[in-house]
């Protein structure tokens, strides 16, 4: 009985000892807890790394059980990128989230060599800015979302918001290829629109104190890029808007609620989610290459609020195109319950 049984023992044993060392491999990813790695330019862009993390969530990815996190804080100075990115290295990530453009550049000098894959968002013009040659094909192993050129159509809501606008203030970036896209696309808009375009050149925090120090005489609208540097004085700009009684227009919805007048543009958390969609395919084998750059859903939303304390109505017209509208306070009994802050319409 015991001889009939030992082929198919041998074969048995043959059998696992030549599946057991293929099996290690898959054990060890099983293992294996993805990393992510986030280069965050500026500390104004956190909404975007909650939608991403959000994002990641719904797609099954819980943070401390299948998928870690490595970041360092935002980096608030362009030349600094570099250096907080070979500091995610050292982690070894399996993946690079990028917010900005800036910040997308700097991930990319540092994976040319490694090949790790980076997903990026919000970039102006990913082929201005030397990321890729092609958006539908991104090739090697970059990808993420990119902002509509859409600065245009924002200044043609300025003047349909305002008929009187002429003069607009544009500060603007030489350091930021963003910033730089969005110059191009201003002063080719305004030309279109008959607007005088007053651009102004700010490297640093000191150059945007000495120009809403010294604002130039005549403006009637203040159009601030997409920059993350400008962006980060949203609450200088506010306050010099406020104090002219001038329009001020911005990117993003954070920027809105901080006390602008309109945005039209990108909305951060959602940004974020859209992103981790691509992440989501990455980490699941898809190579960023076959993955196209994805373009931003954009917004047009008004703070009512600033439109009171500047003077400016708003007509019937402008009010039904909104996505969104802030509101002042209401004083009477009945909405008390009611958040005094938003309405989303449509």
């Amino acid at each position: 009985m015991l001889k009939k049984s030992m082929p198919a023992l041998l074969v048995l044993l043959l059998t696992c000892s030549y599946l057991w060392p293929a099996n290690l491999p898959a054990a060890e990813e099983k293992n294996h807890l993805p990393v992510i790695a986030v280069l965050l330019y500026s500390k104004h862009f956190p909404r975007a790394l909650e939608g991403f993390k959000a994002g990641l969530r719904e797609k099954g990815y819980i943070e401390g059980e299948n998928i870690s996190y490595l970041f360092n804080g935002p980096t608030e100075k362009i030349e600094a990128l570099d250096a907080a990115m070979d500091r995610l290295l050292a982690g070894q990530p399996d993946l690079i989230f990028a917010v900005t453009t800036p910040a997308a550049c700097a991930a990319r000098r540092a994976t040319r060599a490694n090949n790790i894959p980076v997903v990026f968002a919000p970039v102006n013009d990913p082929i201005a800015a030397g990321l890729t040659q092609s958006i539908k094909h991104p090739g090697e192993n970059i990808t993420g979302v990119m902002v509509a050129d859409s600065e245009g159509k924002r200044l043609q809501w300025t003047t349909e918001i305002a008929p009187y606008i002429q003069t607009v203030l544009l500060p603007y970036n030489p350091n930021d290829k963003s910033s730089m896209k969005s110059l191009q696309n201003v002063r080719a808009a305004g030309a279109v629109l008959g607007l005088k375009i007053i651009a102004e050149e700010v490297r640093n925090n000191k150059d945007i104190r000495a120009l809403i120090n010294h604002c130039p005489e005549g403006i009637d609208s203040i159009f601030l890029p997409c920059d993350a540097l400008i962006e980060s004085r949203i609450d200088d700009f506010v306050a010099l808007s406020l104090a002219k009684k001038i329009i001020l227009s911005v990117t993003r919805r954070e920027m809105l609620e901080k006390g602008a007048l309109f945005n039209y543009g990108f909305d951060s958390f959602k940004l974020g989610k859209q992103a981790a969609r691509l992440a989501d395919q990455i980490l699941k084998g898809t190579k960023p290459e076959d993955l196209p750059i994805e373009i931003a859903e954009e917004y047009f939303d008004l703070n009512l609020k600033t439109a009171d304390a500047i003077g400016l109505p708003i007509s019937e017209y402008i009010l039904r195109l909104a996505h969104l509208l802030i509101r002042a306070p209401q004083v009477d009994a009945g909405a008390k319950g009611e958040n005094p802050q938003h309405a989303i319409a449509r």
